[in-house]
């Protein structure tokens, strides 16, 4: 069965060439690639069509101006294979990634699509703290029900038409709304082990901060995700209300509640550490807790924001 592969781009010349290198040095070779570029300036355009140069089955197409949705669906409508893989750049895929991909919805022939999990690969030990804090470790997922990422996923095209491609009135959080739109229609997906993905935290507090504000505001402007937030909102009235306690007892929960909120992401430390040389655990265990903190007001912040451009769909 003819699959393609497809993705969109915007200032990301730095791993422009790696992604068409990885693409193109797949053990299962697409019949179709296509690459959108949003309006890059920084040669991301031009770093593309130097590494693609000679394979006519690369189409690098400029729409300036779009957002991720809309490159998403352009780039899929320039295809025809029946099953239809997405990726980013910026992400470390294995040669095996689109074949295990196909082999998986190959297996199950119901399946809408399938996908593999995001995981952290960290070079700094500030990106090992993030990457604790931000993704699970692969063992900590349950496959059924993880929301593909369109960093690694493959969907078949029928259900790609069947609820009208990616969302492009929401800027942020589009896969998200998309599985959810295709659960909703009874669809399911499959995991690929092979597919899964390694990805590289962001390298500072402010673009970790403008990073998870936008994934909230996606989901506030889509009514995403709302018993999570809330219980985000409610879990820090709950904490600030104790701070203000003068009882003992009230700090000495407040104290065992923010251990237990943070356990989590120090569990993930040693892990994360350990996937790149010359990374120090103590220092991204002392960081992680105060990332967590900032990607939370990052959340609750965002998320309000989104709220207000909610409209009546």
């Amino acid at each position: 069965m003819k699959v393609a592969v497809c993705a969109t781009v915007k200032n990301e010349a730095s791993d422009a060439a790696a992604l068409v290198a990885s693409l193109r040095e797949q053990s299962l070779a697409a019949d179709e690639v296509v690459i959108v570029d949003g309006g890059s300036d920084d040669g991301t355009f031009e770093a593309l069509s130097e590494a693609a140069d000679g394979d006519s089955r690369l189409t690098l197409l400029r729409a300036p101006g779009t957002n991720i949705s809309a490159g998403r669906n352009r780039a899929i409508a320039e295809t025809e294979a029946p099953l239809v893989a997405v990726t980013d750049a910026g992400l470390r895929r294995s040669p095996d990634w689109l074949a295990s991909l196909v082999s998986a919805v190959q297996v199950e022939p119901l399946a809408a699509g399938s996908f593999g999990y995001i995981l952290a690969a960290p070079h700094t030990t500030m990106e090992a703290a993030l990457g604790a804090v931000t993704l699970p470790l692969a063992r900590q997922i349950d496959p059924s029900r993880y929301p593909p990422s369109s960093g690694s996923a493959l969907f078949r095209r029928e259900w790609l038409e069947r609820v009208g491609g990616y969302p492009e009135w929401l800027a942020h959080g589009e896969d998200l709304w998309l599985d959810r739109a295709i659960w909703r229609c009874g669809g399911w997906f499959r995991h690929a082990p092979g597919a899964d993905v390694g990805i590289r935290p962001r390298s500072t507090v402010a673009a970790f901060f403008r990073q998870y504000f936008a994934y909230a505001a996606g989901d506030g402007h889509a009514g995403m995700l709302l018993p999570r937030h809330a219980l985000r909102y409610g879990a820090y009235a709950l904490g600030l209300g104790l701070l203000q306690h003068p009882s003992p007892v009230a700090r000495v929960l407040l104290a065992v509640l923010t251990s237990a909120y943070l356990s989590g992401s120090l569990r993930r430390v040693p892990d994360v550490v350990r996937r790149a040389s010359g990374l120090n655990p103590l220092v991204a265990g002392a960081l992680a807790p105060a990332l967590r903190i900032v990607g939370d007001l990052a959340k609750m912040t965002g998320f309000v924001a989104g709220l207000s451009r909610r409209r009546p769909r």
